[in-house]
């Protein structure tokens, strides 16, 4: 750590601040910092600080990559300028860092039974839902957020965050959604991360399972 970049770790992962001076100079001296720590900062997740800057798209995708290239995963930007956060969203990363992860409870239109619960809603980043048994979204999952089922899980939405299926049933479960791009997917003990290109991919539903030790994702038919 240095006094141009500050690297903490919270609950949600790490927070990089990036300090005063050149933009290219601050990722290449980043990439430096996560390569002399490799073992440490290998498969965290990093929300960048950057103040007032005024970044592009091109900007925030090259500092992802250098991320990506170091084990280490972007999922958002917070920034003091409008033009910043824009361009974080079109990549799809959070804005808003927000407190420490909070286990929630599912709202009132949650139905659920004694195996599975529905429940109408979009989960954000930084909240997890967990459930005994069978998971039924029916909103988007966004980075950052995590559900953790007991059985399967289906989102009829986008699934971009993180999904461990199977807590009890093991490699038996499976994962379906509309679009299915999560950051970190496990089912049962077996564990995948997206393709590095999977934005490339034609965005159809699917439907991921455990095959020969593996998980594989096919188009969902129904």
């Amino acid at each position: 750590m240095t006094d141009r970049i500050a690297i903490k770790g919270t609950s949600n992962g790490l927070i990089i601040t990036m300090g005063s001076g050149d933009w290219q100079g601050l990722v290449e001296e980043l990439g430096i910092q996560l390569g002399s720590k490799a073992s440490f900062f290998k498969g965290g997740r990093v929300a960048l600080r950057v103040g007032a800057r005024q970044l592009t798209p091109a900007q925030l995708a090259a500092v992802g990559e250098t991320l990506n290239s170091h084990n280490v995963s972007l999922w958002a930007v917070e920034s003091e300028d409008a033009s910043t956060r824009q361009a974080a969203a079109l990549l799809s990363l959070e804005t808003d860092i927000g407190p420490a992860k909070s286990h929630i409870t599912p709202p009132r239109v949650a139905r659920s039974n004694a195996d599975s619960i529905v429940t109408r809603r979009t989960l954000r980043s930084g909240q997890i839902f967990r459930h005994s048994g069978h998971v039924v979204i029916i909103g988007d999952v966004n980075p950052g957020a995590e559900i953790q089922a007991g059985g399967d899980v289906i989102v009829w939405g986008k699934l971009r965050g993180s999904v461990h299926a199977g807590v009890k049933t093991g490699s038996e479960a499976i994962v379906c959604a509309l679009h299915l791009s999560p950051m970190q997917l496990r089912i049962g003990d077996v564990i995948t991360l997206p393709p590095p290109d999977d934005a490339q991919r034609d965005v159809i539903p699917e439907i991921a399972s455990v095959q020969n030790g593996q998980i594989v994702a096919e188009p969902w038919r129904g």
